[in-house]
């Protein structure tokens, strides 16, 4: 008898009657599973839910550094995991009537260490085989549960010896960071960890380095010919002295001093990997990375997509494309673009130069999707569109620079245009292009200026980093995991120390990262979390022991811990004076319509707040808040009376109010008698 384990029911489900007969559904303590047969060999498919087991300490403590841990079943380390009990149950009472057990779990290090800890510790079975697929259709599962191999201890040993490593930086610093703060008499949750230390110092440099630049002043020259911008080849101009004598000499007329032209090709992008997926869904559709991830797993267990938890932009030869062409052809959306792939003989799709040894990059399975909320729809028709472009050649644009002289100061102005579609057809709107098509220009022609115009410009800080752009940049520098970074990226922002689209530290998370190049610069030390990723990746390649890297990573948090010990008072001191110091900022509504003071949120016992004056008593000026509701300063005037306006928010409502309830604003509101926001405004 074979012990199939899945991650998540859902998983469950598809494999048992993908690869079973006679498959018949049962229930054990709410949870189901699966009975059937394959060529006479018995099997049953029970699902996990995600981690089941956990690491806690031994004995609880409050203080640090801590390595005495363990693994424990989730429902025994937290209440929020009660859930998982029964699915443990489950797995314990079939793994007694088992021989084998096989992990179905996703084929990664996160996957085999679920795999893993529910083999070793939830059952008594010495023999293990793996089940290895990238899609969940009938297919490839049959494949993967006819062709299973031995179960795969490298994934899961790098995947142990990550969730220890990590536990051991993430609760010893954060419980750090938060006694130094309790000894400075204030309690706030805090983090710090492997990863999210160098993201947190990546960030707070650049955040320093746009709070400490000065504009610079600079000057362009720019005129209209043709009803065409030309702009002085000098580009920028560094006093307004030497601009304006260029501007002096511009006469009313010039001459086409050079046409140049040019073709270029462009060739069509490889297919996905999750970060290039999350970069260009956050593009296109302002998906976080959190969020195209989420979404991603969704089309991937509705059989839609390939494993999107992959670093591969490469499509394996050994992966059949003509059925899955054939059968998205079926699809009206996509039936006229694939008829001119067949049409053309177009077979091979472009490769990318990125490598995942488990998974190819994301491509649809070509399964109809039949009935998917939006969001899913529009991820799943980027990624088909993605997959039909990829087989298209490449795209040819003109491009054209036009030099004009006049009274010898040179302009010049450049154009561009799609010449063949190409790919870009099969691309279709998630193409996007800044073409400019320039009018007919021949060398030697006189030419009239018009509008010659001096501009006086500043240059700009560094650009902030977003959500996608973070998570690109982490990958780049090998920091994390493909799965990891928009986690890290998240945690980030519910701490405080970051926010906002164009991601900006706050004062409080530059105060962090500070005290931590103060007193434990290793934290922050990318060279440090990018050698522990490839000791990890060696661990996962079964050339290094796990045990080898778990006590280097012990041993060297216990030195960093010491040395913070020592300094636990002064850096409380550091952190609770930016804490206070964040938040009054963030309390700061905007000016007092009564005084010349400011307004301000004062958040009261029994979760009660209202918006007060800084000038009380002597100006008693207030406006009511909603109660137990997280309350945020947009720092914008209302448009209807021009009065501060706050971000409200209370469980899944979300709005944007004046702070005045007797704003013009709301006179809707009011109306409607019944309305939850008129409730909220007034309690």
């Amino acid at each position: 008898m074979d012990l199939i384990v899945a991650e998540k029911p859902r998983v469950a489900e598809k494999i048992a009657n993908a690869i079973g007969e006679s498959v018949k559904k049962k229930s054990y303590k709410g949870v189901y599973y699966y009975e059937a047969k394959r060529n006479g060999q018995e099997f049953m498919v029970a699902p996990a839910v995600g981690h089941v087991y956990t690491l806690v300490e031994k004995e609880k403590t409050r203080g640090y550094p801590i390595f005495d841990i363990e693994w424990v079943p989730a429902y025994e380390a937290s209440k929020e995991a009660a859930y998982t009990k029964g699915y443990v149950e489950l797995i314990q009472k079939l793994g007694k009537s088992a021989d084998t057990f096989v992990s179905a779990c996703d084929y990664d290090i996160e996957g085999s260490t679920i795999a893993y800890n529910v083999f070793r510790f939830a059952t008594t079975i010495r023999q293990g085989q793996r089940m290895k697929f990238s899609a969940l259709t009938q297919g490839d599962l049959e494949a993967a549960y006819d062709d299973r191999a031995e179960f795969d201890y490298s994934n899961a040993y790098a995947g142990e010896a990550r969730h220890i490593i990590d536990w051991y930086y993430g609760i010893n610093l954060s419980r750090a960071l938060m006694g130094a703060l309790r000894a400075a008499h204030r309690y706030k949750v805090m983090s710090v960890g492997r990863v999210q230390g160098p993201a947190l110092s990546l960030l707070s440099n650049l955040e320093s380095s746009i709070r400490a630049f000065v504009p610079t002043p600079y000057w362009e020259l720019i005129t209209q010919i043709k009803e065409v911008e030309f702009k002085h080849k000098k580009d920028r101009f560094l006093d307004d002295e030497s601009a304006s004598v260029s501007l002096e000499n511009t006469k009313t007329t010039g001459k086409v001093s050079k046409v140049d032209k040019k073709e270029q090709k462009i060739a069509p992008n490889p297919n996905f990997d999750l970060t290039s997926l999350q970069v260009e869904a956050y593009k296109l559709f302002k998906f976080s990375p959190s969020r195209t991830l989420e979404l991603s797993q969704h089309l991937y267990e509705a059989s839609l997509i390939t494993y999107p938890r992959t670093s591969s932009n490469k499509i394996p030869p050994s992966i059949k494309l003509d059925p899955i062409l054939s059968a998205l052809e079926k699809n009206k959306d996509y039936s006229a673009l694939i008829k001119k792939i067949k049409a053309n003989k177009w077979t091979k799709p472009i490769q990318g130069k990125k490598d995942d040894p488990a998974h190819p990059a994301i491509h649809p399975t070509g399964q109809a999707p039949g009935s998917i909320e939006p969001h899913q729809k529009n991820l799943y028709d980027l990624i088909v569109k993605r997959f039909l472009a990829s087989f298209a050649p490449s795209a040819k644009r003109a491009r054209n620079r036009v030099e004009v002289e006049s009274g010898g100061e040179e302009y010049a102005a450049s154009g561009s245009r799609i010449v063949e579609p190409g790919w870009t057809e099969f691309y279709g709107k998630y193409y996007t292009t800044e073409d400019v098509e320039l009018p007919e220009f021949k060398e030697g022609e006189s030419v009239k200026l018009s509008k010659v115009e001096k501009t006086k410009k500043e240059t700009k800080p560094p650009k902030r980093f977003t959500q996608a752009s973070i998570v690109s940049e982490l990958e780049k520098r090998h920091l994390g995991t493909k799965a990891t970074r928009s986690v890290v990226v998240d945690t980030l922002f519910k701490r405080g120390y970051a926010e906002g689209k164009s991601i900006e530290v706050s004062d409080f998370g530059l105060k962090v990262s500070d005290v931590l190049q103060k007193y434990a610069p290793e934290i922050l030390d990318e060279n440090l979390t990018r050698s522990l990723e490839e000791k990890m990746e060696l661990i996962q390649a079964g050339k290094l022991d796990k045990e080898e890297v778990i006590s280097e990573s012990r041993e060297l948090l216990t030195g960093i811990l010491n040395k913070w010990k020592k300094n636990e008072a002064e850096i409380g001191a550091s952190l609770l004076d930016a804490l206070q110091t964040t938040m009054e900022q963030e309390s700061l509504v905007g000016p007092c319509d009564k005084c010349d003071k400011k307004l301000r949120i004062i958040r009261m016992k029994f979760k009660k707040q209202f918006i007060g004056c800084h000038g009380y008593p002597n100006c008693r000026n207030t406006y009511p808040l909603p109660t137990g509701a997280y309350v945020k300063p947009t720092g914008k005037e209302c448009t209807a009376c021009s009065k501060p306006t706050i971000n409200v928010k209370k469980g899944r409502i979300r709005y944007t109010m004046c702070i005045d309830p007797n704003c013009p604003s709301k006179a809707d509101w009011r109306k409607k008698s019944g309305s939850r926001n008129e409730k909220d405004s007034k309690s």
